[in-house]
Parts: structure tokens; C-alpha cells; sequence
């Protein structure tokens, strides 16, 4: 019987990680995004292992993802490799704070989204990565509630770009590719890496 619990358990865990996760594609296209504003040294390490950093993601909690990251990056034998798949799974985890949930629209128009940068979060520039993820989990939060009602409204136009599902999956995007490279810029300064 546990161990019938434990897998039931297991299963339910891993469909519940799905729910909460951008579409495979999206990923890339967030890293590609995440990489622009981040220290010359660190997008060039990313760049060098592209084919890691855009390899499917290995699920985990974000915190713990993170530490992963910090650990891999600062290691007496660095598996470089190994460090950029932790930083790829730290990116997805991040990611998926503001996933709005429209695999569909985000599938087929994210090449299209005007990816908007919203700065380096003063709490990251100061280490205070708790405090920037409890503030942009609430905030992700409330800016999909709000979004979502506005949705609710009858479309007054045919043009997918001026739907409200195009307008919640491209402002979410945008945040995802912001935070992303915010815990990346956190994880390259704990593990003292150049921030020039």
C-alpha cells in the first residue's frame, strides 16, 4: 500500500510540474532573451554550451535549483557542462513563476512577443534572492489575476496581436525573461564570477 501512495504521489508531482512549466520551445527563446543583459562573461560561458543550456530541463524546486547552480559554478574540479545544466535548470525554474498558462498562443507567437527587460531587481544587486523571489511570485501572481479578468472581456478585433491572451502571454514572457536573468546575475555573483 505505501508503496502504491508513493507512486501515486510521484505521479501527481510530476503532473503538477507539468502544469506550471512554459512549453518546451518557449525556453529557449527565454534563455536567448535571458543571456542580452547579463555580464559579458557569464553569456559568453552560456553561449559556449548552448546545446546544455538548451536541453530540456530537470525539474526542480527553485531555491534548490539555485543552490545547485552556486555548488556547480564553484567547484574545486568544474564540470563546465555540469554547471550550465544547473544554471539551465535554475533559468526553468525561474521561468516558470509567470507561466500564463496559454501553451497554445505562447507556442505559436512567441517570436513575435517585443521582449521587454525590466532591469537588474535591487534586491538580486544586494543578494537578497528570497526576498526577490517571494516579491516577484506575488507580484507574477497578481499581474496574471489582474490580466486574466481583462481577458474576460468580448474581443473587439480579429488580429491575434491585439487579443488579450497575446497581450497576457507577451507581458508574461517579458517577466520571465527579467527574472531569469536576474537569478542567473545571482548565481554568477555568489559564485564570483566577472559582473563587468
Amino acid at each position: 500500500m505505501k508503496a502504491l501512495t508513493a507512486s501515486a504521489l510521484l505521479v501527481l508531482v510530476c503532473f503538477q510540474t507539468q502544469l506550471h512549466a512554459w512549453p518546451a520551445a518557449a525556453y529557449s527563446k527565454i534563455f536567448q532573451d535571458a543571456r542580452k543583459p547579463l555580464p559579458k562573461a557569464l553569456a559568453t560561458f552560456l553561449k559556449d554550451f548552448e546545446s546544455v543550456l538548451l536541453s530540456p530541463c530537470r525539474p526542480m524546486p527553485l531555491e534548490q535549483a539555485v543552490k545547485n547552480a552556486i555548488d556547480q559554478l564553484t567547484k574545486q574540479n568544474l564540470d563546465p557542462r555540469e554547471a550550465v545544466a544547473a544554471i539551465r535548470d535554475a533559468g526553468c525554474a525561474t521561468a516558470d513563476i509567470n507561466d500564463p498558462k496559454l501553451d497554445s498562443m505562447v507556442t505559436s507567437q512567441s517570436n513575435r512577443f517585443s521582449v521587454v527587460f525590466y532591469g537588474f531587481d535591487d534586491r538580486i544587486v544586494k543578494g537578497d534572492l528570497t526576498g526577490f523571489l517571494k516579491a516577484r511570485s506575488e507580484e507574477s501572481e497578481r499581474l496574471l489575476q489582474r490580466l486574466r479578468r481583462y481577458s474576460e472581456l468580448p474581443d473587439q478585433s480579429t488580429a491575434i496581436e491585439t487579443s488579450p491572451q497575446y497581450g497576457i502571454a507577451s507581458i508574461a514572457f517579458s517577466h520571465a525573461v527579467t527574472d531569469v536573468a536576474n537569478v542567473w546575475f545571482h548565481i554568477w555573483k555568489e559564485a564570483h564570477g566577472d559582473l563587468r
